[in-house]
């Protein structure tokens, strides 16, 4: 191979890194889009008057399905 096309394991280990920590941000960040999609569905839902009440007992447990 000539010297140019030679890859170090050190740096191809680097990028491996890299990518695993972009890949964490990314699974985090669309948690963050979904927690924000089903906020805007229920806040759009509750402006439209169409939303359901409910008893405390019954709203957390809703609440840890979030």
């Amino acid at each position: 191979m000539e010297s140019s096309q030679k890859v170090s394991l050190e740096k191809i280990y680097k990028k491996l890194e890299n990518l695993e920590l972009f890949m964490k941000k990314f699974e985090q960040f669309a948690e963050d889009l979904e927690f924000a999609r089903r906020t805007e569905e229920a806040y759009r839902k509750h402006e439209e008057g169409d939303f359901v009440e409910m008893d405390s007992e019954k709203f957390l447990k809703e609440l840890k399905k979030w």
